[in-house]
């Protein structure tokens, strides 16, 4: 009887199938009930997406790419809110995870290492293009290693064409992409490493014309994020230096979110085997600890299971799941709990930087600013209002509030300037001075302005909005406070 018990026992064995559907759906619930949509630089995304729907009562401002803005904006005017958003970013995050699965030749402890790797569970509900990029970069990996191995030049074009792509969603590809052709193409002809380049520009279109059509300059957008990574690296912004510090917290929250047995890849063996793989890979993960921020590691980690899911013996593979998995609990946590609450430990980087005084409150900010918004709007109808005391906080007001009757949220900055009759908000010269009688002097110049085409007439605002305290501006006094905004009016 207990062999018949022990034999039924050995029989029950979940499908690989039926495993991805039960990942999946919990992946689909913690991402819709949670009101987290992410942390650092979502903003350039909704507020883009919403500005394209027409949802958006102000001017738009994006440090990086406007493409997957403006690809996801008809899902923001179908929910008139950010839930079609969250579900097709959630969708590049599900294929994501099949590609590794079915390039790995539907290997089950690969299958394993993907559904329990906190990584995964990490970026479900973010609002990102990261998850599409690194979908189409995995691809991009995929095929150049396809033509390290065969040799066949349409295998290039495919790679440069997916990396392309995945550029046109995400700044931060172009150095991934920069890493990934000098690892696999150093012992190359040159010329095919100029095909590359060219098969990631035809790859690249589509932002180009977007650019080009919006901005009337093909490259606006990437010479923009790129000189403003430098610019903001030498001279720091209104927010910072724009570069994730290198403290304890930050660089051991993408330690532990990594793979635990990673190590294995780079052992002698191993090491000569796939050692242009590794090599991507260990100069990858120096880029990301020189601004560690957990969901870099998405780009690298899918490459990571995919090769250690052909060499993690079933020891290691039990260990790496019972670690995955505790990692991965501690992990959605924070999303667990802002389903009905506010949190200062809103994903798990905040998580282990606060553990110490953590807060949890009954009390949801966002909820409470959109109750005001619309209370000011019934209030104040069809007005138009200076957003401060910060300089970006018109762009929250912007991003929570769904409505007509509040014609213009206005930048603080921007108004300040109009008053003062200047357009230049930051200009930097670089001008050597020759210590000889030389009789030219040179100089490069760069810096931003307001828009010329700027319409907004700013000599008759009256009203203002503040978070969280009244509004510091001249000539302006308190007029009726909210639950969490104030609003003031121009004497």
């Amino acid at each position: 009887m207990d062999n018949y018990r022990g034999e039924k026992m050995k029989k029950i064995k979940f499908s690989n199938n039926l495993i991805l559907i039960a990942t999946f759906i919990f992946l689909f619930l913690i991402t819709i009930f949670t009101h987290f949509i992410g942390s650092t630089d979502v903003g350039d995304y909704t507020d883009v997406a919403k500005f394209f729907s027409g949802e958006y009562n102000a001017k738009i401002r994006s440090s990086h790419s406007y493409f997957y803005g403006f690809m996801s904006s008809p899902f923001v005017k179908l929910t008139g809110n950010f839930f079609g958003m969250k579900v097709i970013t959630l969708l590049w995050l599900f294929l994501l995870m099949l590609s590794i699965y079915y390039i790995s030749g539907k290997d089950r402890k690969t299958l394993l290492l993907i559904v329990t790797a906190p990584i995964f569970w990490y970026m479900a509900p973010f609002i990102n293009p990261i998850q599409i990029s690194s979908l189409l970069f995995l691809w991009g990996y995929y095929f150049i290693k396809k033509y390290n191995d065969e040799g066949n030049l349409k295998f290039l074009f495919y790679s440069g064409l997916f990396v392309g792509l995945a550029w046109v969603f995400w700044d931060t590809i172009l150095y991934f992409l920069v890493i990934l052709a000098f690892s696999f193409l150093y012992d190359k002809k040159t010329s095919n490493f100029f095909y590359f380049l060219l098969f990631v520009f035809i790859g690249l279109m589509p932002r180009l014309i977007l650019d080009q059509v919006l901005f009337n300059f093909a490259f606006f957008s990437i010479l923009k994020s790129f000189s403003g990574g430098i610019v903001n690296s030498l001279w720091p912004g209104i927010i910072g230096s724009g570069h994730t510090p290198k403290t304890f917290v930050n660089i051991f929250s993408v330690a532990i979110i990594l793979p635990l047995f990673s190590y294995v890849l780079f052992n002698s063996k191993n090491f000569k085997q796939n050692k242009k793989t590794n090599f991507f890979l260990i100069f990858s993960l120096f880029l990301i600890l020189s601004n560690p921020q957990i969901r870099y590691t998405l780009v690298i980690i899918p490459i990571i299971l995919l090769n250690l899911g052909k060499i993690i013996s079933k020891k290691q593979l039990k260990v790496q799941i019972i670690f995955s998995i505790i990692i991965s609990l501690l992990v959605v946590t924070p999303y667990i709990v802002q389903m009905k609450f506010s949190t200062n430990a809103e994903d798990f980087n905040s998580l282990i930087g606060n553990i110490r005084n953590i807060e949890i409150s009954k009390e949801n900010i966002g909820e409470i600013i959109v109750k005001d918004l619309n209370d000011i709007a019934k209030d104040f109808p069809n007005e138009t209002f200076v957003v401060g005391n910060k300089p970006d906080d018109y762009a929250l007001l912007a991003r929570l509030y769904f409505g007509k009757s509040i014609v213009e949220f206005v930048s603080i900055q921007d108004y300040n300037l109009a008053i003062e009759n200047k357009t230049i908000l930051f200009e930097k010269k670089f001008m050597p001075v020759p210590n000889i009688n030389e009789r030219r002097q040179i100089w490069i110049s760069g810096g931003i302005k307001r828009n010329e085409n700027d319409s907004t007439n700013y000599e008759n605002i009256t009203l203002s909005i503040s978070i969280g305290e009244p509004l510091e501006l001249q000539n302006f006094s308190l007029l009726k406070k909210y639950n969490y905004l104030y609003v003031s009016k121009k004497s």
